[in-house]
């Protein structure tokens, strides 16, 4: 058990990017100032061998700009918003248009490109914080997010805090990339199981049209290969049943996701190419298991299940256990 700070990089302005590392049981994690991005995910198996289950980069390089998301805190909303538009308080907010005509992933406001603060670190974690600007990506508020990366008993729990001087609008989520064969494989092989009678049905640009009932090509209520249907290609908003949101079972590991948002998002990296990765990073390589609330909620009549007014406080915790499957 412990946690360590080492220097990762520097950007070209000259600011130095850390990297915290924590242990405990056969887990290890990093976390970079940058983006309080989850940068590694290792597990030592008991044939002491050690698999690393996220894929990711030794190179900084590789973290700036990246169109990916990969590992990042992603806020002040994740996921997709409709014309790059919404309304609260009687006022019409535009937003960077960064995904076509719509925004993904807060645009220029992402947290997950910004220097984030390291408050404090404990004997299992650390916490970080980072803040956007009233405006900033179009979005109202001064927002203040906290985040929390807790290793416990081979489980990473990531607590979410966040904040405004103005009634605003949050979604924080983990935007990491898993594959618990390790970082070579595709990650299609992996089975999974998403406790989720419902999913969200969207149009080519992946903007909600109706949640429907999950028929064959999108039941994962029982454990099954996720390319056991349409060749394993999926980038879908799950509304779930309950708090244990997924199971993901590889070779010899397997991973519990759980959360008390209510939906995940399964991305199976159809588009996902991440230079300088430490494994084959390209299609397939691993999948994002993104918790999170509705696609654009606040253009669906769901205002009210990510609004975050003046003075109240936005808490929120996802945890990833880990295992390994004694065969």
């Amino acid at each position: 058990m412990g946690t360590q700070i080492d220097k990762f990089g520097t950007l070209s302005d000259g600011r130095e990017v850390d990297k915290i590392t924590i242990k405990d049981g056969s887990c290890e994690v990093s976390i970079l100032t940058l983006g309080a991005i989850l940068q590694s995910f290792k597990y030592t198996l008991s044939d002491n061998s050690v698999r690393q289950v996220i894929s990711g980069s030794d190179e900084l390089d590789s973290y700036v700009d990246d169109s990916t998301y990969k590992g990042q805190i992603v806020a002040p909303f994740a996921n997709r918003i409709r014309n790059a538009e919404f309304n609260l308080n009687g006022i019409k907010y535009t937003l960077d248009k960064n995904n076509g005509k719509n925004n993904l992933h807060s645009g220029s406001a992402n947290t997950g490109y910004q220097i984030w603060n390291v408050l404090f670190q404990t004997p299992n974690g650390v916490v970080l914080n980072t803040s956007t600007r009233d405006g900033e990506g179009g979005f109202p508020g001064n927002i203040g997010i906290t985040v929390k990366y807790t290793l416990t008993n081979n489980t990473l729990s990531i607590s979410y805090t966040m904040s405004s001087d103005r009634d605003c609008v949050v979604n924080p989520t983990n935007h990491a990339y898993f594959n618990l064969n390790g970082e070579n494989c595709d990650a299609r092989e992996m089975s999974i199981l998403i406790d989720a009678d419902k999913y969200t049905r969207t149009d080519s640009e992946l903007i909600p049209l109706s949640i429907d009932n999950v028929d064959s090509d999108y039941d994962f209520r029982t454990l099954r290969k996720i390319n056991a249907k349409r060749n394993g290609i999926y980038d879908t908003c799950f509304v779930l049943n309950s708090g244990r949101a997924a199971v993901v079972r590889g070779e010899d590991l397997e991973m519990v996701v759980t959360t008390d948002r209510p939906c995940i998002q399964l991305y199976t990296g159809e588009f996902f190419s991440s230079k300088a990765s430490r494994g084959k990073g390209d299609a397939f390589a691993a999948i994002a298991l993104e918790t999170s609330s509705h696609i654009d909620p606040m253009n669906c009549g769901r205002l009210n299940d990510v609004l975050l007014k003046k003075g109240e406080v936005f808490r929120s915790q996802t945890d990833y256990s880990l295992k390994e499957i004694k065969k």
